[in-house]
């Protein structure tokens, strides 16, 4: 299982992956951030949900096995 933290600052996502920096993610390219969340494990419901949260919050977390 892997701990999966997303932080946006301005259009850049950084990407933490049980707390060390993965990858840095462009917000304003869509498929960009949604396609990284479902290679991490997330169903498509899932990444609508976790993309809410990010754009309202600037951070999200979730879990995965992968």
């Amino acid at each position: 299982m892997h701990n999966y933290r997303l932080v946006r600052d301005r259009s850049a996502v950084q990407v933490f992956v049980d707390g060390i920096p993965k990858v840095t993610v462009d917000a304003n390219q869509r498929n960009e951030l949604r396609n990284y969340m479902v290679s991490a494990g997330l169903t498509p419901d899932e990444v609508n949900h976790k993309v809410h949260e990010l754009y309202l919050t600037n951070t999200t977390e979730f879990t995965t096995g992968r």
